[in-house]
């Protein structure tokens, strides 16, 4: 005779019951490794959207000495136009970069007052469409004839070039980091949420451990004695995984919002649809740690 699922919750509901201490804590162990690993995919979320927003500010200015050749200027900017790697060149005149610098010294007048005609050199300014590119780039450039006859230091074109080499590697480093810390800190809870609810049903076995022999002794089968606690896992989990949402949404609907008005110059790029997305993962996450662990368990303690 088929046992449909109606069954397995309602043994698992009174399972739960009886060891209602155990699955608490089972629940309480959940909830707080699944807000764990939902705050660190908003903070991993947030430091990838500031650390790419930061990237894509990456440019490589070619400075060029007043009396190059228009000719030679025009045609290292097609040259750059036409490779892959670049996203656009503008060209920012003397009278432009003097315009520039104005804006941005507007705090200090005196520096403004002080300067005599227009020291700045012309430059072509290189978007890239791949940051990571900044050196291939740099390197095409440094082989272009163009490039030497135009930079203003003819007698060291290399510092005609402002890319923030040492900026750019240790940003690049850093995001590496940041996304290697990330992953192994979220299989870490992982493994942790596992562990618990594999200790958690084990004490539901080992209490249950006289009722289990009768059962086999009536010749119940091992699926039929085991999907109880399978269930049991699962909903341990899911409640756990949905009181991490509850605190996930929270912050993203009245923390974060404090926190974007008080630092307006940083933008920390996370959506609702993101957290609902979060939301699914920690539901379809909380459901595979419980069932895995409920079955590890069983496998380990449960000798059928």
């Amino acid at each position: 005779m088929p046992i449909n699922a109606g069954y397995f919750l309602k043994e698992a509901g009174t399972s739960f019951k009886r060891n209602w201490v155990m699955s608490i804590g089972g629940i309480v162990t959940i909830f707080l490794s699944l807000l764990l690993i939902g705050v660190s995919l908003l903070i991993g979320t947030a430091a990838n959207s500031l650390i790419t927003g930061t990237e894509n500010k990456v440019t490589i200015d070619i400075f060029i000495k007043d009396d190059a050749n228009q000719a030679d200027v025009e045609g290292l900017q097609r040259n750059l136009e036409t490779n892959s790697m670049v996203k656009r060149v503008d060209y920012i005149s003397k009278s432009q970069a003097l315009e520039t610098f104005k804006q941005q010294m507007q705090k200090s007048p005196d520096v403004i007052n002080n300067l005599e005609g227009n020291p700045l050199p012309a430059s072509l300014k290189i978007e890239l469409n791949n940051t990571h590119d900044v050196d291939k780039v740099v390197a095409t450039i440094k082989a272009s004839p163009e490039f030497k006859k135009i930079c203003d230091r003819p007698d060291n074109p290399e510092s005609s070039l402002r890319y923030g080499q040492d900026i750019v590697q240790r940003l690049f480093n850093f995001t590496r980091v940041i996304r290697v810390v990330g992953i192994v800190f979220i299989v870490m809870l992982a493994v942790v949420s596992l562990i618990f609810i594999n200790n958690t049903i084990r004490m539901a076995i080992y209490a249950r451990r006289n009722e289990l022999s009768i059962m086999r002794l009536v010749g119940a089968s091992n699926w039929f004695i085991r999907m109880p606690f399978i269930f049991e896992g699962m909903i341990q989990a899911i409640i756990g995984a949905l009181l991490a949402i509850g605190i996930i949404m929270a912050i993203q609907f009245l923390a974060l919002p404090r926190i974007q008005s008080t630092l307006r110059f940083m933008s920390f790029g996370i959506s609702n649809s993101f957290i609902w997305l979060i939301s699914l993962i920690l539901i379809a996450g909380g459901v595979i740690i419980g069932g895995l662990g409920s079955w590890l368990a069983m496998r380990r303690y449960l000798k059928i």
